[in-house]
């Protein structure tokens, strides 16, 4: 397969399949909160992160260990075994310790939730080697049409629940629904069952490639969610489910502009590591994109964040939507961080992944704790500030996985930002101008004239580098590369 249009197209499905599965996500989450109070979703918020975290801990590196030894089944083995057996251990350990948990936090409620979603643990483990093996084979419609399915299941049977008024029981179902749902699915589709146990020296080399990355993982859940459980303990559960809300629209966002492109880009960094030359290449070219896009959707969603919030869950979140505008401003450190882990695990250094995954948690961690008693406007910005200094120590980890200096690759960054400013700046104002319009026109107004601004200042400031970029788009999508040439 031609790598250029497969990495490309990839994305473009990534993109597509996300879009419909966030758009009917939020659809289902926008009914569902109408029906369930602040309190109900900053409890589950905390449950969820918790039992998160465990899974996360238990499944990372083991995707990365397939994907780098492709069709070997030795090493499926060893990546699914090491993983289950991971999981079934904290699964054992979270249980046992839920009614503790839920002391701390003065929240009752909590030890249910906790107790239900350790099955999602266990569950995940059986995911993870299929939708390895997806990627590996570009086969990411399937893996968006999957995504898709289960966030559907999840949604229908949580509806009800929701509407009937058991909250709390609607958004944990939603989730082991749709954790259950991948699963199986991922496993029929792949043709994959779980292998029998491997030699203990299998497992044991799976654990020994796994750990840096599975700290990578813990500390990267924490530095996009799991930061929530430290809110928790120093706000209420009803602020923390105003928290809760803006910090998963800024996910989606993410997940939206950010995670389609991220999830080709470790089979590209593999099969382009032994030529620094096209390496080099090749993130220059990745990030360039990718931070168009990511700072084009932060500066027109941050800019609408009002409207956007108030029209899908209504006026009881409103605490919510300037957490979001303000959140979306840490659109530079998620563009450089999303191109650090892979580039760092294709050149075989997941022990500075952990490192620098480990620097960026604390940081967002020690934010999270000082800024959380002064208020949700407070603690957004301390977030977005810390963003800054992130970037800092980005650099020597960019420059380990590339060999080189990265300044151009900073520079980047520079004009989308501009952009982004300018677009808010002009869609604020216009706005403001106009206080009588309904909450229908802010969202028209302010999207339209944010995304007519980020793209002027662009095409004014760059129009080569805009040009350039549609070109190699178009080329990978619907034209032949050659692979010798370089990427894109």
């Amino acid at each position: 397969m031609d790598l250029a249009r497969g990495a490309a197209r990839g994305a473009v499905w990534n993109f597509a399949t996300v879009l419909f599965e966030r758009g009917f996500g939020f659809l289902v989450l926008a009914v569902m909160l109408r029906y369930i109070p602040a309190a109900a979703v900053g409890v589950v918020a905390i449950g969820s992160a918790i039992s998160d975290l465990v899974r996360m801990i238990t499944v990372g590196g083991a995707g990365e260990q397939v994907q780098a030894a492709p069709g070997d089944k030795e090493v499926e083995a060893g990546a699914f075994w090491s993983q289950f057996l991971a999981s079934v251990g904290l699964s054992v350990v979270l249980v046992a310790g839920a009614h503790a948990v839920a002391g701390l936090y003065h929240e009752p409620a909590l030890a249910l939730v906790l107790k239900m979603l350790a099955v999602n643990v266990v569950l995940t483990a059986f995911m993870v080697v299929p939708s390895a093996k997806l990627m590996t084979q570009f086969r990411f419609r399937a893996i968006g049409f999957i995504s898709l399915g289960s966030t559907v299941a999840g949604g229908v049977v949580a509806l009800p629940l929701a509407i009937s008024g058991h909250g709390v029981d609607a958004l944990v179902y939603q989730r082991l629904v749709g954790v259950a749902f991948y699963a199986v699915v991922s496993c029929v589709v792949t043709r994959w069952v779980p292998p029998p146990p491997p030699r203990f020296a299998v497992v044991r080399e799976s654990f020994r490639f796994s750990l840096p990355l599975m700290q990578a993982s813990l500390v990267d859940f924490i530095s996009m969610t799991a930061y929530v459980m430290v809110v928790g303990l120093r706000m209420s559960a009803a602020d923390v489910g105003q928290f809760r809300i803006a910090q998963r629209l800024v996910e989606v966002l993410q997940e939206i502009a950010f995670v389609p492109a991220r999830k080709v880009f470790l089979p590209v960094f593999v099969a382009v590591r032994q030529d620094a030359a096209r390496l080099f290449e090749s993130t220059v070219a990745m990030l360039d994109l990718l931070a168009v896009i990511i700072f084009f959707c932060a500066a027109v969603s941050g800019a609408a964040a009002g409207p956007i919030v108030l029209l899908m869950f209504g006026a009881k979140w409103a605490q919510a939507a300037p957490v979001f505008a303000i959140m979306t401003l840490m659109a530079p450190v998620t563009a450089l961080y999303g191109v650090i882990n892979p580039l760092l695990t294709a050149a075989g250094r997941t022990d500075l992944v952990s490192k620098y995954a480990w620097w960026n948690v604390g940081i967002i961690l020690a934010a999270s704790w000082l800024a959380a008693p002064f208020g949700l406007i407070v603690l957004a910005w301390a977030l977005a500030a810390r963003g800054v200094l992130t970037i800092f120590l980005f650099i020597p980890a960019m420059r380990v996985g590339l060999g080189r200096p990265v300044a151009p690759l900073l520079r980047l960054l520079l004009l989308p930002l501009g952009a982004l400013l300018a677009a808010r700046a002009a869609a604020w104002g216009c706005v403001a101008a106009l206080p009588a319009m309904s909450l229908t026109g802010q969202l028209l107004v302010a999207a339209s004239v944010a995304a007519v601004v980020f793209g002027a200042v662009l095409l004014v400031f760059a129009p080569r580098r805009v040009v350039a970029m549609g070109r190699r788009l178009s080329r990978a999508l619907i034209g032949r590369v050659v692979v010798e040439n370089g990427f894109l």
